[in-house]
């Protein structure tokens, strides 16, 4: 199955809403203690952050520090009660277990000393700012951070932030650091640049939800692998309403953005917009793109007729420089194998009139002043392309149906 496009980059979007970055949704982490100093090594130590709210990433002066989900499946159980002055828990598998490690029982955290069989020996207890209790055998013990997250630091991390896990019973925050936390910004949130495709693409799906299901969405991008502009921008419009929403959602901006995103669906759907791919009233007549110009030369402004083949990509280019009366140009048009490959006007003077180009349709070419001896010359390096459809063709839509998509225009 193809993957969905998304219709507008972040690029795009922050064209359309610059102020888009002003909508990252961090919160700082502020009040952070240090629980346990200079035991693992002599850098790093451990420190926690109390009634943070849900933080399913943190990051550390706009970086991302290494986050691993909270354990909530029993490493091992306790096999004897122990109380509040225990050191050495029994447990009935330490197979698991390191020197370093965090364990969890109840709502008491510990840091492991040692391992014996059967026997986890305690460092300390009641660290991260929890209070030692006594435990009763079968007593869940959680391993939550292994000490090979820190352990093995070569002092080569460049942002002293190694390792984080959120409690979500305690509300806390645990961190595992070589420099106080309060020294830096220390944010809680989802990284921007994936909230925001996130944003781009949940309006991408509403925008396809919102066209008319006749429409082909393969047929969304122009000849050069583009989206329409008019695609860009209401996605982008979309996007930065939900954005803004989030935050606010009585918001007159956000209701604003949306009204023109709402209209742009509107025109598309009732035929007063057109997309780069749909045949409209004009389209058997030609449109005409610079593929390369000089400013102030002779050029096509005009064309007229009705194209009387399928669709092609004519080729117009001049194939002699001068002025009117001595420039000539050539036309191409496709054959079976390529566009733009079979000549079928060669080297005609251009004369300021209506000429033969193909198909039924003339050319006209015109620039700032038409004196044959001293007005604007036509410049032999410089080609067109005019795209045509047919008179009467038509676009086969996603589920099959030929949908005719020509607009009309009310006088």
């Amino acid at each position: 199955m193809a993957t969905a496009a998304i219709y507008c980059t972040h690029k795009e979007l922050k064209r359309v809403f610059p102020q888009l970055d002003s909508f990252d949704g961090k919160k700082q982490i502020y009040g952070w203690e240090a629980s346990v100093t200079n035991e693992i090594d002599t850098l790093i130590d451990l420190y926690y952050a109390n009634n943070t709210g849900l933080v399913s990433q943190l990051f550390a002066d706009g970086h991302e520090v290494p986050m691993t989900a909270f354990n909530t499946t029993a490493t091992t159980t306790l096999d004897e009660d122990e109380s509040t002055t225990s050191t050495n828990m029994g447990v009935a598998d330490d197979s698991a277990f390191a020197i370093n490690d965090i364990i969890k029982i109840n709502n008491e955290y510990m840091l492991v000393n040692s391992i014996t069989t059967g026997i986890i020996s305690i460092k300390d207890r009641g660290i991260f700012g929890t209070s030692i209790t006594s435990h009763s055998s079968g007593d869940n013990v959680y391993k939550i951070t292994d000490a090979g997250d820190y352990a093995t630091d070569d002092g080569d991390n460049e942002l002293n932030f190694f390792h984080t896990v959120y409690d979500s019973d305690l509300d806390k925050v645990l961190l595992l650091a070589t420099t106080n936390p309060n020294d830096s910004l220390m944010e809680a949130g989802e990284d921007f640049t994936t909230l925001v495709t996130q944003y781009r693409t949940d309006a991408s799906r509403y925008l396809d939800s919102m066209l008319d299901p006749n429409m082909p969405r393969e047929a969304f991008k122009d000849k050069s692998g583009n989206f329409d502009y008019l695609i860009i921008r209401t996605t982008a419009l979309i996007a930065a309403n939900f954005m803004i929403k989030s935050h606010d959602p009585n918001s007159e901006l956000a209701n604003a953005l949306m009204e023109e995103a709402s209209q742009n669906i509107e025109n598309i759907n009732e035929g007063k917009a057109a997309l780069s791919f749909q045949v409209t009233r004009d389209s058997s007549q030609g449109i005409v793109r610079d593929v390369s110009y000089t400013d102030g030369s002779i050029r096509p402004v005009d064309t007229r007729g009705e194209w009387s083949g399928t669709y092609d990509l004519i080729k117009v280019a001049i194939t002699t420089g001068g002025r009117i009366g001595t420039a000539t140009y050539s036309v191409w048009t496709k054959d079976s194998d390529k566009l733009k490959n079979n000549k079928v006007v060669t080297d005609k003077v251009i004369n300021g009139d209506y000429q033969s180009l193909a198909g039924g349709l003339q050319i006209r070419f015109a620039g700032d002043d038409m004196n044959p001896s001293s007005g604007t010359v036509a410049t032999d390096t410089n080609e067109w392309e005019i795209e045509v459809f047919g008179r009467h063709e038509t676009i086969d839509a996603s589920e099959g149906r030929a949908v005719k998509m020509t607009r009309t225009r009310k006088i």
